[in-house]
């Protein structure tokens, strides 16, 4: 028999030793790259990452998943010693809007299983159902967890105007501990030792992780793990990722998935607008294989100029047809060209706020038709208004993939269908892989596609 001791961030576990090495089996993964390493070529590692420690301690995130996992033939006591905080479990009160079905459906879920992680499409109002979570709760301490300024003072302002309360903030300069307290990532991280921050993270009883994807990194993942919270919530659109030492690092910071809320449901009820998607394909200059990537990408992205010339010519008959286009971009250098060739603004995040502030909202009112935004706008920046996107950074990421495409799926009363740009990349096979494998998750996620020939004269 196992019988595992619960507190809030590990649970003890105790048994025979032959359960306890299944145990320690079932709690591991290979860490990506393993083969690589000199530890393991030497056969001094076997590449595996452990959540078991020696000691028979796992993080309790990874407790169900554990148990799941475990021969029906061992038997299991659980002893729950956890400080579960005073609260009343209500109906949501959040102001001047209505929460949909599927927010109302998550908001029970989350609190009747009080802990795990909730995917919902961009677009689909997290931020609406991690509030929902905090008054059902009936307001308990809490963390809430973000990696950039503006998706700090954005969760705020919502906060502030859906609870009619001021949320504290820890980051951009400020340090400021409330009742419901939004903070960075990058802010807390440095302080994590400090006496007031330790207090701050012993005493929080609810831990919110907005882009919860983000919760494996380092600093992410040893801030939630020092967060005596009881409650715990990851959010994100794509929580899991082809990457088993992710998504255990994610289970044992919030607990595991209890929330999946499709996008081609919210699409079907019109909450969502459905994307079109426009393959063109660019087929110069034509790179040597052996050219390494940085300078293929270099060459075949960012200095070609057939390919910004064609992103030029669809970004000025988008707006023709009475489009808000959002062009992403990786490189600041590929900003500064394609800004040169529209005349467009460019948000590099090398801005102060104000004036991202203010360049946003002059997107959201269309007082412009064209932005261009490196990374930074890739999660959580909320503009129904945008219409088209136009994928001019190329890449591979998965994640990066999907939530770009959300920033175009918000709805709003005036809004066509959206249109998203894409390009096959011939020049160079890396460029080309990287190409194929967006046009897989379109594929995926059913979007319609249609392949064009660049019809920019060279």
């Amino acid at each position: 028999m196992l019988t595992f001791q619960i507190e809030n961030l590990y649970t003890k576990a105790t048994g025979p030793g032959h359960e306890m090495h299944i145990l320690r089996n079932i709690l591991s993964c290979y860490v990506p790259g393993y083969s690589f390493t000199k530890a393991y070529k030497e056969g001094r590692w076997n590449g595996k990452k452990y959540f078991l420690t020696k000691k028979g301690f796992l993080p309790t995130g990874l407790l169900p998943y554990a148990i799941k996992k475990l021969p029906p033939w061992i038997q299991i006591n659980k002893i729950d010693q956890r400080n579960i905080p005073q609260f009343t479990c209500r109906k949501p009160c959040v102001h001047q809007i209505t929460l949909r079905p599927y927010q109302i459906g998550a908001i029970s879920i989350a609190c009747s299983k009080k802990r795990g992680v909730i995917q919902a499409p961009a677009g689909s109002g997290k931020t609406e159902i991690a509030i929902g979570i905090i008054s059902s709760l009936s307001y308990p301490k809490t963390l809430y967890l973000v990696h950039q300024s503006d998706l700090m003072y954005q969760s705020a302002e919502r906060i502030k105007k859906r609870l009619q309360c001021e949320p504290g903030l820890m980051g951009d300069g400020n340090y400021k501990e409330k009742r419901i307290t939004v903070a960075m990532v990058q802010t807390l991280w440095p302080r994590i030792k400090e006496p007031l921050t330790e207090l701050f993270l012993r005493s929080t009883e609810l831990l919110i992780i907005d882009e919860c994807h983000h919760a494996s990194a380092t600093t992410w993942y040893k801030i939630a793990m020092k967060t005596q919270a009881f409650f715990r919530f990851g959010l994100s659109a794509t929580p899991l990722v082809a990457n088993s030492l992710k998504n255990m690092k994610l289970a044992a910071a919030t607990g595991p998935l209890i929330v999946k809320i499709r996008e081609d449901k919210l699409v079907e009820h019109g909450y969502l607008c459905s994307p079109k998607i426009k393959i063109f394909n660019v087929q110069s200059p034509i790179l040597p294989p052996y050219m390494s990537y940085p300078m293929a990408y270099e060459r075949g992205i960012i200095r070609n100029a057939t390919r910004n010339l064609l992103i030029e010519d669809l970004a000025k008959k988008l707006v023709a047809e009475g489009r808000t286009v959002l062009i992403l971009v990786e490189a600041i250098e590929h900003g500064n060209r394609l800004a040169e060739l529209l005349n467009a603004p460019f948000l590099s995040g090398k801005e102060t706020r104000k004036i991202r502030k203010k360049t946003i909202s002059s997107l959201s009112k269309k007082e412009i038709d064209i932005l261009i935004t490196t990374k930074i706008f890739d999660e959580g920046i909320d503009v129904p208004a945008i219409s088209a996107v136009i994928m001019a950074a190329g890449g591979k990421s998965y994640v990066r993939c999907i939530q770009r495409i959300g920033r175009s799926m918000r709805t709003n009363e005036s809004k066509k269908n959206p249109v998203i740009i894409d390009f096959l990349d011939n020049c160079h096979p890396h460029l080309k892989r990287h190409s194929l494998k967006r046009i897989k998750l379109y594929r995926e996620k059913n979007y319609p596609i249609s392949f064009l020939e660049n019809q920019i004269p060279l």
